[in-house]
């Protein structure tokens, strides 16, 4: 039986006035407002990306039944962002999350988050990363390193901007059954 999902996403704002973020899920929104910006008008660091950023959850898509447990695949995500500086988004976690409940006793489980995709199934760049066919103000982005990305890559989003990509999650698990992406239906 596929349990419904909630999937978190990570990152922080920058700047002296509040950051606000619309996103959708295949043109349907599923968050409008603002959220976490560093006190203080702190600049957009270069690198490393700050812990906060990994720490703080930007936004979430709580109880979805329609990327429950069975759900494996990609759908498109657009994410507006106004006001501020900036935001780095970081990783997009997941409850429910797939891996060995005997090491991992999250795994499986509502209350433990983890990555929502670990390169399965194969995305649009054979890659590990949740977000794919990144375009930002229509401009499509190329991660700068040599190498394909071998995790999630952070990204800094200037404001106002409008990102959108393909969201990337692998199938899910309840307790240690793994969903079944064949028996999949939307609800």
């Amino acid at each position: 039986m596929a349990a419904n999902r909630t999937f978190q996403f990570r990152g922080v704002g920058y700047g002296d006035s509040p950051v606000t973020v619309t996103a959708s899920v295949d043109n349907t929104q599923i968050f409008s407002g603002t959220i976490t910006t560093l006190p203080g008008n702190v600049p957009v660091p270069d690198y490393p990306t700050p812990q906060e950023a990994y720490d703080t959850v930007a936004f979430s898509l709580d109880n979805s039944a329609l990327l429950n447990t069975d759900f494996a695949g990609s759908v498109p995500m657009t994410i507006e962002i106004s006001g501020g500086n900036a935001v780095i988004f970081t990783e997009i976690l997941s409850n429910y999350y797939s891996g060995n409940t005997t090491t991992d006793p999250g795994a499986g489980t509502v209350d433990h988050f983890a990555q929502c995709y670990y390169g399965t199934p194969v995305n649009s760049e054979s890659t590990p990363d949740p977000r794919s066919s990144v375009y930002i103000n229509g401009n499509a982005q190329v991660p700068s390193i040599i190498e394909p990305s071998k995790g999630t890559w952070c990204w800094e989003i200037p404001s106002p901007s409008t990102m959108t990509y393909n969201w990337n999650i692998g199938v899910g698990q309840v307790g240690n059954v793994p969903g079944n992406s064949a028996s999949y239906t939307s609800p």
